[in-house]
């Protein structure tokens, strides 16, 4: 019998921990093969003193770092960026994002799918961008007409699950997100 498998789709380092690590650490420790495709780096993600910033080049290494430490500490299999430049997601063409995302679909074959909710939970342009890229792969990856970059078979999904945030939390984060 093949295993479970999960697969999260995210835009940066630490919506994976912040929305839903219970969730995935729980799946995990129960045998479920669970893999992230994080669209970034969260290389702009700052919230420190100014004057603290490394920069964008440095912040996005230290944010990588600290994403391959929770996917291991979330007992995940695989992590993958899609390369994008945080905060700027939604500026990617998106035939090619969504084609990127077929091709993890269609290589690591989950029956579930989780992501951001069309409204991205609180309006963030990029968790917005990557729902509705990852929402639109899992139709493209089910597709045996469609091609993407490796040429794999077909896969359909059985679930896709929108990671909502609750109220409070969307309150907690408000200050730092200018909303």
């Amino acid at each position: 019998m093949e295993s479970l498998k999960l697969l999260a789709v995210f835009a940066h380092p630490d919506d994976e921990s912040m929305g839903m690590g219970g969730t995935l650490a729980k799946y995990s420790a129960e045998g479920v093969d669970t893999h992230l495709v994080c669209a970034s780096r969260g290389e702009v993600g700052w919230f420190g003193p100014e004057e603290q910033n490394p920069g964008t080049e440095r912040l996005g290494q230290l944010r990588e770092k600290e994403l391959s430490n929770a996917v291991k500490e979330l007992g995940m299999k695989s992590l993958h960026f899609l390369n994008y430049i945080d905060g700027s997601v939604d500026k990617a063409v998106h035939a090619e994002a969504i084609g990127r995302i077929v091709t993890y679909i269609r290589r690591i074959k989950p029956q579930v799918v989780v992501t951001f909710p069309p409204d991205g939970n609180y309006g963030h342009p990029d968790h917005i961008a990557v729902g509705q890229f990852t929402s639109a792969a899992i139709v493209c990856a089910a597709d045996s007409s469609y091609q993407d970059a490796e040429n794999l078979p077909a896969h359909r999904v059985s679930k896709l699950y929108y990671m909502v945030d609750g109220e409070n939390f969307i309150n907690l984060i408000a200050p730092f997100m200018g909303t």
